[in-house]
C-alpha cells in the first residue's frame, strides 16, 4: 500500500539553493558533497547568497545591542510589498542595511510606482466609445507616444533578463526611474492636455489612450514578481476586461502580444531623443530665469522664439512643440534676437503671449467668446 508522501512529485535536483554567505563550507558544501557521492550529480542546479541582515550603522543584529527588527512588526507597519521592494532595492551580495528610516524612504518610492499605476487606472477609466477589444488600439501613433513605448519596451526586456539573473537591483532603479523621469515628469505631463480637455472620439485622445495599455500592461509586467499585492490590486480595477486584462488574475496574464516598433519607426523616434528633449531642458531653464525676471507668471503664458545652433537639424515639423512644450506659442528662426538666452543646443528668447486665456482648457490660444476652437468643438459634440 502507498503512503501519502509516495505520490507526490520529488523536484530533484534543486533549481536554486538560497542562503547566507557562511554556508558555502556548510550547506552548500555538505549537500553538495553527498549527493555527488549518493547520486553522482550536485543536488541543485544554481546557488545564490547573500550577506547578512545589518542595521543602518553596520553592526550586526543581536538582542543584546536591541537593534533587532521583527519582520512581522515591519509587516503591520509598511506592509509586505514594502518589505519585499526593500529587499530588491538591496545589494544582497553584500551586507544588507534595513532601519525604519531606510524603508519609511522605500515606502515614498512604492507611493510613486503606486501614484503612476492610479494615474493611468483612472484615465482608462472611459475609453472611448470605439475602443471595445484590443483590436481597436491597433492604430498610428504619434512619435512620442511611439518615443515612450519603446522606453518601455527597454524597461521589460531588461527587467525580464535581470530576474533570470536574480539580478533584483536595476530593476527597482530602472522601475523607480522610468515612473518618476519618464512618465510622471514627462510623458503624463504632455498628455494631461488631452485627456482632460479633449473629446473622448478625438484621434489625439485614442493615441494617448491606446499608449496608456500598453504602458500598464508592460508595467504590471514589471512588477508583479516583486510587488504582488500592489500588481493584483490594480490588475483586479482595470476598467475593461480584454487584451492582457482579461484573466482571473495579474499572474495569469498574458503578456505576450505587446506593440512592437519597426525599425524605421525606432530609427524615427530617435528625434525625441536628439532634438526635442535637448531642446526641452533649454526651454524649461529659460522659462525659469522669465519667470524669476518677472517676464511671465506661468509657462503657458510663454511666447518662444527659438534659434537652433545647428544647423540643417532634423525634420520637427512632426511636432507640436506648443503642445509638447505647453506653451502658448513656438517660433522657430534662423535670425537671432538681442534678450536671447544662451545654451549649448540654442538659444531661447522669452516674451509673454498676447493670447488670451481659454476659460475651458486654460491654454493661451486665438479665442472666439473666451473659448479657443478645440474646444469650441468639443462642446459642440456634447450639444448634438
Amino acid at each position: 500500500m502507498k503512503n501519502k508522501y509516495s505520490e507526490k512529485k520529488i523536484y530533484w535536483p534543486a533549481t536554486l539553493y538560497v542562503e547566507g554567505q557562511d554556508q558555502f563550507r556548510g550547506w552548500f558544501n555538505s549537500s553538495l558533497i553527498t549527493a555527488v557521492i549518493l547520486a553522482g550529480q550536485a543536488p541543485y542546479q544554481q546557488v545564490l547568497s547573500h550577506g547578512f541582515v545589518v542595521d543602518e550603522k553596520g553592526h550586526k543584529m543581536s538582542k543584546s545591542l536591541g537593534n533587532v527588527l521583527d519582520p512581522e512588526d515591519l509587516i503591520k507597519q509598511f506592509g509586505v510589498d514594502i518589505l519585499r521592494l526593500w529587499v530588491i532595492s538591496s545589494d544582497f551580495s553584500k551586507e544588507v542595511k534595513v532601519s525604519i528610516a531606510i524603508l519609511k524612504n522605500l515606502r515614498e518610492s512604492y507611493q510613486k510606482i503606486r501614484n503612476t499605476l492610479r494615474f493611468l487606472l483612472g484615465n482608462l477609466a472611459n475609453l472611448p466609445p470605439n475602443l471595445k477589444n484590443k483590436k481597436d488600439l491597433e492604430s498610428e501613433l504619434h512619435l512620442v507616444d511611439y518615443y515612450i513605448l519603446r522606453k518601455l519596451g527597454k524597461l521589460t526586456s531588461e527587467s525580464q533578463k535581470n530576474y533570470g539573473e536574480y539580478n533584483f537591483n536595476p530593476i527597482y532603479t530602472s522601475l523607480l526611474n522610468f515612473c518618476i523621469n519618464d512618465l510622471s515628469s514627462f510623458y503624463f505631463e504632455i498628455s494631461k492636455d488631452s485627456l482632460y480637455c479633449d473629446s473622448l472620439s478625438s484621434l489625439r485622445r485614442q493615441q494617448i489612450t491606446t499608449t496608456l495599455y500598453y504602458l500598464l500592461q508592460g508595467l504590471l509586467k514589471t512588477i508583479s514578481p516583486i510587488l504582488p499585492f500592489l500588481a493584483e490590486e490594480v490588475y483586479q480595477n482595470i476598467p475593461f476586461r480584454f487584451g492582457f486584462a482579461g484573466q482571473e488574475s495579474v499572474h495569469l496574464a498574458n503578456y505576450s502580444s505587446t506593440l512592437s516598433l519597426s525599425p524605421s519607426m525606432e530609427k524615427k523616434t530617435a528625434i525625441i531623443t536628439n532634438f526635442f528633449l535637448p531642446l526641452r531642458q533649454d526651454v524649461y531653464q529659460a522659462l525659469e530665469k522669465a519667470r524669476q525676471e518677472k517676464i511671465i507668471n506661468a509657462n503657458s503664458q510663454a511666447h518662444l522664439i527659438i534659434f537652433l545652433k545647428e544647423k540643417n537639424g532634423p525634420d520637427y515639423s512632426r511636432l507640436n512643440l506648443e503642445d509638447l512644450l505647453l506653451v502658448a506659442k513656438v517660433e522657430i528662426k534662423d535670425q537671432r534676437e538681442d534678450g536671447v538666452w544662451e545654451s549649448n543646443f540654442s538659444a531661447i528668447k522669452v516674451k509673454k503671449t498676447d493670447r488670451a486665456k481659454c476659460i475651458r482648457c486654460w491654454n493661451y490660444r486665438d479665442l472666439e467668446k473666451d473659448i479657443c476652437q478645440r474646444c469650441q468643438k468639443v462642446l459642440a459634440d456634447f450639444s448634438e
